[in-house]
């Protein structure tokens, strides 16, 4: 079963953030890579995306979520609501989480005080991916003392142009320099993480310079990398019945910023919904609510599911 990273996500320089010595972490990864492929489910998720907020201070056109804005509900997670998952979470042996989804997790107020509690749980892997407008030397500090283990900053190309026309409402300018800024407050702090990605959305004015975005690049962060460009519209193309069951379905689940549990990263709608956390724990709908849909997907019937039908990744064969 060929991974969905093998082919949509592509690291070009730097170190491999993924890999550590740790022996926890290690396990980890194991079981993100084996446990699709041997359909264990396990007690509880590897790995939650934890969506802090659903707003956003961009516009980018390549965003699913920049044409969902007029239906999607705009809203912070409490940190109530925070508390009770990673609670739940520490007792469980949650191994990761991405404090992300729909939004922009540095316009929570509260987020170094969440990756912090997260940490103290236990996580091994504590992240999320940003557009970077907002990290000032001030939110730089926060995230590196927080303990936070790696930072994905999204950013297409390295000409102003280039940027600004795909990150609608960000300046080139400013977030270069606060991801130069965090680069040199881990100097001097002698703080090794976050471990910081910066990575594109292979835009077409992009194909062909992957040589000069590397070159601009490479001294600035860990490593650099881009994503292929998905199709998300909804409707266009009809993906295949007969594929394997999805992998997310034995890794991960989703947690919206009203506590809204669904069983997919790429349920914009929450269509997949299966409860809130404040009246159904994580572990049930992980052991017992998502039995169904595992089960729609192995009998190759996940077309039947509108939010299935409409996955990118199951329209571009990537998984």
């Amino acid at each position: 079963m060929p991974k969905p990273t093998d082919v949509l996500h592509h690291d070009i320089s730097g170190e491999n953030i993924l890999v550590r010595c740790d022996e926890r972490f290690l396990e980890y990864r194991r079981k993100w890579e084996e446990n699709p492929k041997t359909l264990t489910v396990g007690g509880f998720p590897l790995h939650l995306d934890i969506e802090t907020t659903s707003v956003c201070n961009l516009r980018c056109p390549f965003c699913r979520a920049t044409d969902l804005r007029p239906d999607i509900k705009g809203g912070f997670m409490s940190w109530d609501t925070v508390k009770k998952i990673l609670d739940e979470a520490g007792e469980n042996g949650l191994y990761a989480c991405k404090f992300n989804f729909r939004g922009e997790p540095l316009l929570h107020k509260d987020i170094c005080k969440f990756i912090r509690y997260a940490k103290e749980k236990g996580l091994v892997d504590v992240f999320f991916n940003t557009n970077g407008t907002l990290l000032t030397h001030d939110t730089a500090r926060g995230l590196i003392e927080s303990g936070l283990d790696r930072l994905t900053v999204s950013f297409e190309g390295f000409e102003k142009e280039m940027y600004e026309k795909s990150r609608v409402g960000a300046r080139f300018e400013d977030v270069v320099k606060n991801v130069e800024g965090l680069r040199d407050l881990k100097l001097r702090l002698g703080s090794k993480t976050p471990k910081v990605r910066l990575q594109a959305v292979l835009i077409p004015e992009l194909r062909g310079r992957l040589d000069e975005f590397t070159a601009f690049w490479k001294d600035k962060v860990d490593q650099v990398s881009y994503n292929e460009m998905l199709d998300n519209t909804p409707g266009t193309i009809s993906p295949p019945v007969s594929l394997p069951p999805c992998p997310f379905h034995y890794q991960r689940l989703t947690i919206l910023w009203d506590g809204t549990i669904t069983a997919c990263p790429y349920d914009h709608y929450g269509r997949l919904a299966m409860g809130n956390v404040n009246n159904v724990s994580i572990k049930e709908a992980w052991t017992s609510l998502l039995q169904q849909l595992r089960k729609l997907h192995k009998e190759c019937r996940a077309n039947e599911i509108q939010a299935c039908a409409e996955c990118p990744q199951r329209i571009s064969g990537l998984y």
